[in-house]
């Protein structure tokens, strides 16, 4: 039996759900279906909704007016984005243990076979908080797996993952026969198992369905943008001739006056016939990261700690020193221990490293807890300088598309990528020296990545990061790289 003959699993029936007692709404009276052993995405604008629809589809928020289906005796799993800060303190045998509401005895025999499809190994009673971003990814996911789910929810499943993780994931998304549902904004990982899209339109709040693998979709919804701003430049005409005619005519006697009060409807026709073109495509605007001439190292490395696959730190030599204009990209597996080389330079004064004085460091975190979730977008912008001014900041915000009640909001509230642009926006007003970047394309919609490639490009700074992102990473002019897989091995 074909998926498009599969009994539908999961259905929204004129679902209506609105945040900030309806000030924000994210669904009027959407309806889509979803089939058994299908595979599919759901696209939108950061911040259109795709979380808030897991969230209903798990339970986490009811629907304000309207209905969920899911079909009878179908369970549910997420993945999500990161592991609960209150989690962190767990060793990894606990944390599966809050997956099932009762003792499980099989415990251990079921972490190793879900681990085994993750491509996963670790001792049980390693806590979490010493988990790599990626070794983190993959227990995600393997959570999500040990509960045998008929649907599977995946959110920004690749993030953090190596290059092998990402390719063991697409080959067991291929073999899994059960039904998932990812948000990703890892286009060529889409593409690979796709077989429709969810498309969130932030205008309408509806959620439009589509059959086809990812590049496909994505193509046809540029089509019908370019039909649609089509149709309404050839409306546009019409309606400005038309009322340059009625101008003339109406001043005219007889007939002549008919015939403006005619076109008169038929300018009303044309203005209705116009069509609302999506926001969809709106990206971030071209921006500056400025650099405050910096005189001699920015950074100086003589050695790093890192993690062999027997889980035992190792100290090694490297000798490495950042100046202005200078890019180092990290190398090296999931767990080796580069996000945590990172975080160890952010207050770099030991013999292993150094920050050099009076230097400034823009911080992009992986799971953002650079961040204060509990300080609004504004104040947010404006402690990055004492200079700053609120025209400057509002000016800042709306380039990267933080506009209206967004700015007064807490950083929680903001989905994950609008969370990613602010660390943008902030290094826009900071000006920073140096700018340590971990996974700096996570959460971020694809149509602005290569607009922050060309503020890249532009920084005269220093710039250490890790990226899995192979294709942005190319985007980016002479990076060198470090890899530390070879310097373990040395």
């Amino acid at each position: 039996m074909s998926n498009s003959q599969n009994p539908v699993i999961l259905s929204f029936d004129t679902v209506s759900f609105a945040y900030n007692d309806g000030k924000k709404p994210i669904l009027v009276e959407a309806n889509f279906s979803l089939r058994e052993n299908t595979k599919i995405t759901i696209m939108g604008q950061n911040g259109a909704g795709k979380s808030t629809i897991f969230k209903m589809i798990t339970g986490e928020l009811k629907p304000q007016s309207g209905k969920i289906n899911i079909g009878q005796g179908k369970s549910i799993a997420i993945a999500k984005q990161v592991i609960p800060r209150d989690m962190m303190h767990m060793t990894i045998r606990e944390y599966f243990a809050t997956a099932f509401a009762e003792k499980d005895y099989q415990l251990d025999k079921k972490i190793a076979e879900a681990f085994e499809a993750v491509n996963f190994n670790m001792p049980l009673d390693k806590e979490l908080k010493e988990l790599s971003g990626g070794q983190q990814a993959r227990i995600l996911l393997a959570y999500a797996l040990i509960q045998k789910p008929d649907i599977l929810l995946l959110d920004e499943p690749t993030n953090n993952l190596d290059t092998d993780g990402i390719n063991h994931l697409i080959g067991f998304l291929l073999g899994y026969d059960k039904t998932v549902v990812v948000i990703s904004h890892d286009a060529d990982f889409l593409n690979m198992f796709t077989d429709g899209v969810l498309y969130l339109n932030v205008q309408s709040h509806q959620v439009e369905q589509y059959r086809g693998d990812y590049y496909n979709v994505v193509e046809e919804i540029a089509h019908q943008l370019e039909k649609a701003k089509s149709l309404n430049a050839r409306m546009e005409k019409k309606i400005v001739d038309a009322k340059e005619k009625i101008n003339f005519f109406a001043q005219k006697g007889g007939k002549m006056r008919k015939l403006a009060s005619k076109m008169r409807d038929e300018v009303a026709e044309a203005e209705e016939n116009k069509v609302e073109v999506r926001r969809d495509d709106k990206t971030i605007t071209p921006f500056t990261i400025e650099f405050e001439n910096y005189i001699g190292p920015i950074v100086t490395i003589h050695s790093v700690e890192l993690m062999n696959k027997e889980h035992e730190r190792v100290s090694k030599k490297l000798e490495l020193e950042l100046k202005k204009g200078m890019r180092y990209q990290l190398m090296g597996p999931n767990g080796i221990g580069k996000s945590t080389l990172l975080k160890r330079l952010i207050n770099a004064h030991s013999g292993d490293a150094t920050i050099h004085d009076e230097v400034r460091i823009g911080y992009y975190s992986q799971d953002f807890n650079a961040l204060d979730m509990q300080m609004t977008v504004w104040d947010a912008l404006h402690e990055m300088s004492n200079e700053v001014t609120d025209q400057e900041v509002y000016k800042t915000a709306a380039q990267f598309l933080l506009t209206g009640d967004l700015l007064k909001q807490p950083i929680e509230s903001l989905s994950e990528g609008q969370k990613g642009l602010l660390c943008y926006a902030r290094f826009a007003i900071q000006k920073p020296h140096l700018l340590i970047l971990d996974e700096p394309t996570n959460h971020i919609n694809f149509r602005h990545l290569p607009v922050i490639a060309e503020a890249i490009n532009n920084y005269k700074g220093a710039v250490i990061m890790v990226s899995h992102d192979d294709a942005w990473v190319s985007k980016l002019d002479e990076i060198e790289e470090v890899d530390l897989g070879r310097l373990l091995n040395e």
